[in-house]
């Protein structure tokens, strides 16, 4: 026999499930006759409160969850610098979920995760993913907001702070077309991670501005997958590109480390540009011009929003009103991106180009 839940009170008597839930809790904010019924109701069917499923959910509301697609990257290192400094370590605990185990994304894995975060009734989620339409609705149902990070969500209410990613492109493949590169060659993980649309379109629009011809080489999101498909691709091409652009950090590495392989000199045989900015980016000979998406920047306050988001939901508890999040037009924003510009792509090192110049036509 299935175990009752709210949802079946909520079903029998016609209230929400946050009415039932109030009044089971005796929380304020449900009148005497109400809860009367719904005590009565819960009582025919049978249904038993959770007392210490209740005391979980509330022990568990300064407990926020970030959801990354791969933690070899070094955007979210700064992703998280970014969050646990907005947040009070001593006051909020911040726990990750990576769906992507070596850049290999895993649905199940998503789906499991998102179970356990709802059974643990964490305070709110950051996702730098664009999760499946039926896990975020299921968060939704259960009251726990989502910031989206580096990502597009599917409804586009939820909150998100992003980079204009075609813009930042266009000001990408600006800039190569100034150094007279014709030949592009562009190393992108699948289309799961959802910036990969932004990157490609503002390339292909700089690429057709430029009279430049761009070439899209899809590979698996690590460095392994992308050091094969790169070299599958300089074998099988009958023209070495002027200059290959790194999709995120992996690539870059796996691509690097097959360039020093066959003695591929940057940038005199092949220009080097990569996206998002990493410590040691100005270390290397020559230093890699990248874009810098300034993910602590996007982290800090995809951490700030959602922590507010919480606030506002609990002092709306506190009145007995609904606890379902409320998501304003100010909680979608952007981060200016700016192109670091560095010796891997023909230039002296520590010029920079602001998003904000860049002109489309």
């Amino acid at each position: 026999m299935a175990r009752l839940t709210m949802r079946d009170i909520s079903h029998a008597t016609g209230f929400s499930v946050f009415t039932v839930s109030r009044a089971l809790s005796g929380g304020d904010g449900v009148s005497e006759q109400s809860r009367e019924q719904i005590l009565k109701a819960a009582q025919e069917l049978g249904y038993v409160v959770n007392r210490a499923a209740q005391e979980l959910r509330r022990a568990n509301r300064d407990t926020v969850a970030v959801v990354t697609a791969g933690t070899s990257n070094s955007y979210y290192l700064d992703l998280m610098a970014g969050i646990q400094r907005a947040l009070d370590p001593s006051a909020w605990t911040v726990i990750i979920g990576d769906v992507a185990v070596d850049g290999a994304y895993d649905a199940r894995l998503e789906a499991r995760i998102v179970q356990r975060l709802i059974e643990s009734r964490t305070a709110g989620v950051i996702s730098a993913l664009t999760l499946q339409p039926e896990h975020t609705e299921l968060l939704a149902k259960w009251d726990i907001p989502i910031v989206f990070v580096d990502s597009s969500p599917e409804a586009a209410h939820f909150p998100s702070i992003t980079t204009n990613n075609h813009d930042a492109s266009l000001m990408v493949g600006q800039h190569l077309a100034e150094h007279g590169y014709r030949e592009w060659l562009f190393l992108v993980y699948p289309t799961k991670w959802s910036s990969r649309f932004g990157r490609e379109s503002g390339l292909r629009e700089a690429a057709r501005l430029a009279g430049a011809n761009l070439v899209v080489l899809e590979t698996a999101n690590d460095a392994a997958s992308a050091r094969t498909a790169l070299a599958h691709h300089l074998d099988d091409s009958a023209t070495s590109p002027h200059v290959l652009i790194a999709g995120n950090n992996p690539l870059l590495l796996g691509a690097m480390g097959l360039l020093r392989q066959r003695m591929i000199r940057i940038p005199e045989d092949m220009a080097v540009v990569a996206y998002d900015e990493f410590a040691w980016s100005a270390l290397t000979d020559p230093p890699i011009t990248v874009l810098n998406e300034h993910s602590e920047e996007v982290g800090r306050r995809a951490a700030m929003m959602l922590r507010g988001i919480i606030e506002e939901q609990e002092e709306a508890q506190r009145k007995g009103q609904s606890s379902s999040p409320r998501y304003l037009p100010e909680h979608q924003q952007q981060v200016p991106a700016r192109l670091m510009l560095r010796g891997s792509c023909g230039c002296a090192a520590g010029s920079v180009l602001d998003g904000a110049l860049v002109k489309s036509a």
